[in-house]
Parts: C-alpha cells; structure tokens; sequence
C-alpha cells in the first residue's frame, strides 16, 4: 500500500478491461479483438462505463486494469473525458482476475473503499453505482450486487441470463463488488483458486464443501443464509446486495447480448 491518504469516503473503482485467453466471441462479432472496445450505439463499451462511474458520486477514483496492447491510457475511449472529472490510473492485467483485482487494491493506500466493475457492462449508470455503494458503505468484508429473477424478467422476459437459485430466489450477479476492508482480500484470494467456474454455479457451491453443494443444490438456504455460510468459510463477511434495477444484470458475453444492449439504449 502506498502512504497516500485515500479520499474521504469515496470509492476507488477497479475496472476489470482485460482480456480473457482465446476468441471472445461477442468482439468478434463486431470485428474486435478486445470486448471493451465494442461500440454499442457508437460508443465504446468501456467509454460508457468510464462515464457511469466518473459521473457517480460515491467514486472518487479510477483504475482502469488493461493490457498493454490496448494502447496509452490517454488512447483509450472514455479516459479523457473520466479525467476531466477524476484521477483515473491504470494497472496491467495480472494472469487471472483476481491477481489482478489484488494488484490493484495494493496500489491504494490503507483504509480504501473499492468497487470492482467490468468494461462489458453498458448499461451501467450513476444510479445504478450509487444506489449499490449507499447500502455497501458501512458493511465489512465483501458486498455483491445481485439481482432478482422477477425483476430482470417483469422488464426483458425473453433474456437468458445465469441465475443462483436459493429458497424461494433466484437471482443473477450484476458485476459490481465492494471492497470495504482488508478482510475482503480473503474472498478474493479464494476467488482466484475457483474463479474458472464462475458460469457454473454447482462447482462454485462445491467449493465451498459439501454440506454447502447440498444446501445449493436443493435450495435448502435462504439468500441471506447461504451468504453467511460464505463468509464464516472465507473469514470475510460476505453481503447479498439486492438491486431492484433489470438493466444492472445485463452484461455482454455474447453477440446477442450486444443486441439486446442497443435495443435498451435506443429505447431510452
């Protein structure tokens, strides 16, 4: 950690804009190689995400975590107008997510607040960050912003998204974590060993041993419980963040997905 005194109050927003190994099958619809510069509606993805979080409030600071070949950070869409507004550095993508996330929170000082975001998420607004840090902000550990199925579909009942299923709920991630204290580096060092699972939910719950797969499996745990469990596991308190906004599960992973995208924003 560096001696900088961290902003008061303010989150230091991580976004992950790596690229993951092989042919990302949304970037090469549109002709790209890195999923971040998909322009949707004539805008960058990551230049819209950059906008969201300079423009939310409860950020204070930004790093952008690429690789080197995505160009100077001053090149990158979005980057110059977020400074205008906050510091904004960047941080070379490590192998995994998670060395990554880690290398980044090392770069700020102790005592700072993080929020974790990713470059395919478009429909990120201010509204969305704030409404998600203001019940984060005096949590410890980790927070995860999540979903309900109800809410996603009541707004896009055709969307196909990857839903954890609890007793009586199911719900999907919505790309934003908070990072309140040093507890929360135990989470993500645990990430880091299952985090090729992420789109398998039964692996992820084995993880975490088999009294937990089975409560998973037969949805024997409520949200809040199965979270708890979480936490006693990790040493980390781990919160489940209901969100009551459908455009904060869309990401883009897949050509339709950038379809889906555009159809909201040129509905708006």
């Amino acid at each position: 950690m560096t001696n900088e005194t961290p902003s008061e109050n303010g989150y230091t927003a991580i976004v992950m804009a790596g690229k993951r190994p092989g042919v990302d099958p949304a970037a090469a619809a549109r002709g790209q190689t890195y999923k971040a510069l998909i322009d949707i509606n004539d805008q960058p993805m990551i230049a819209r995400v950059l906008g969201a979080l300079s423009n939310a409030p409860s950020i204070s600071r930004i790093i952008l975590v690429t690789e080197d070949a995505l160009g100077a950070l001053d090149d990158i869409p979005g980057v110059a107008d977020a400074q205008q507004r906050l510091p904004v550095q960047r941080i070379r993508s490590a192998p995994t997510i998670s060395a990554s996330v880690l290398a980044a929170i090392a770069s700020r000082p102790e005592g700072s607040r993080f929020l974790i975001a990713t470059a395919d998420h478009p429909l990120l607004t201010p509204e969305i960050i704030d409404a998600f840090t203001s019940q984060t902000r005096n949590k410890a550990g980790v927070s995860v912003a999540l979903v309900e199925r109800e809410t996603i579909e009541a707004a896009y009942p055709q969307v196909q998204r990857t839903y954890l299923r609890f007793r009586k709920a199911a719900l999907s991630g919505a790309n934003l974590f908070a990072v309140n204290d040093r507890s929360g580096l135990n989470a993500i060092r645990f990430w880091e060993n299952i985090e090729a699972n992420r789109k398998r939910p039964w692996k992820l719950a084995a993880a975490f041993g088999p009294l937990n797969l089975a409560g998973f499996m037969f949805k024997l745990f409520s949200v809040d419980t199965a979270f708890k469990r979480a936490g006693r596991l990790l040493d980390c308190p781990v919160h489940a963040i209901r969100l009551p906004f459908a455009n904060a599960a869309i990401d883009v992973d897949k050509p339709s997905d950038i379809e889906l995208v555009e159809k909201i924003l040129a509905a708006r």
